[in-house]
């Protein structure tokens, strides 16, 4: 069975060799493969750790520095300048989709039982704001993080429902559906190492994507 912090770290050796490989060796496709874990993973923590959060508000300023410090080393990595507007790292997904599920659950309290699929209307603009902001995975992203929290109780859908939204992206995403197989392992548990792990896991971004600029500058 797999932890949090079990899933975390597979999240980073996944997206630690797709950005090697995008970045270093753009013919090995198969590092591109590995890499689409990645995001999924991601994406299902984000859900997991709206349930569980003591302070979402804290959750998403933490998301949304991260977002903004690492967008100098995503435009570097990716695009070869300081700035670059017409993409933004995953960061920005992620924030905007801890965004929708806070939202959702406030509209949805405020509802008649009738009209609940009205709460989903966050989710629409969150969706809509990674599209015009570029962000990776945009409406994609957003929706994963959605379905996940919305069917966390129904594992078979879940799955079918990601599943669908990757096939639904183009055909390299698909091997992200492996990354089911592994949530299916999940026991619920934090881990060993939390606190720090966490911090590793905000501060690891960002660094890694200036580690791999300066390897690529020497070679």
């Amino acid at each position: 069975m797999l932890t949090e912090q079990s899933l975390k770290l597979i999240a980073i050796v996944s997206m630690t060799i797709d950005h090697i490989g995008a970045a270093l060796f753009p013919q090995e496709l198969w590092m591109r493969c590995i890499g689409r874990l990645a995001f999924v993973l991601y994406a299902f923590m984000i859900a997991e750790g709206y349930v569980h959060t003591k302070n979402v508000r804290r959750y998403m300023l933490r998301l949304g520095l991260l977002a903004l410090i690492s967008e100098v080393p995503f435009d570097l990595l990716f695009h070869g300048c300081l700035v670059y507007t017409g993409a933004q790292n995953v960061f920005f997904t992620l924030f905007l989709g801890l965004l929708a599920l806070a939202m959702m659950d406030r509209v949805s309290v405020r509802l008649p039982a009738e009209a609940k699929l009205l709460a989903l209307l966050p989710v629409a603009a969150a969706g809509a704001a990674a599209l015009w902001l570029h962000c990776d995975y945009r409406l994609s992203g957003v929706l994963m993080i959605a379905v996940f929290y919305v069917c966390r109780s129904r594992p078979i859908v879940r799955a079918l429902a990601i599943s669908v939204i990757l096939t639904a992206m183009n055909r390299i995403q698909m091997f992200g559906i492996a990354a089911l197989a592994l949530i299916g392992l999940y026991n619920g548990k934090r881990g060993r190492g939390g606190a720090a792990l966490k911090w590793l896991f905000y501060a690891y971004y960002p660094l890694h994507m200036l580690a791999i600029c300066s390897v690529r500058e020497w070679v």
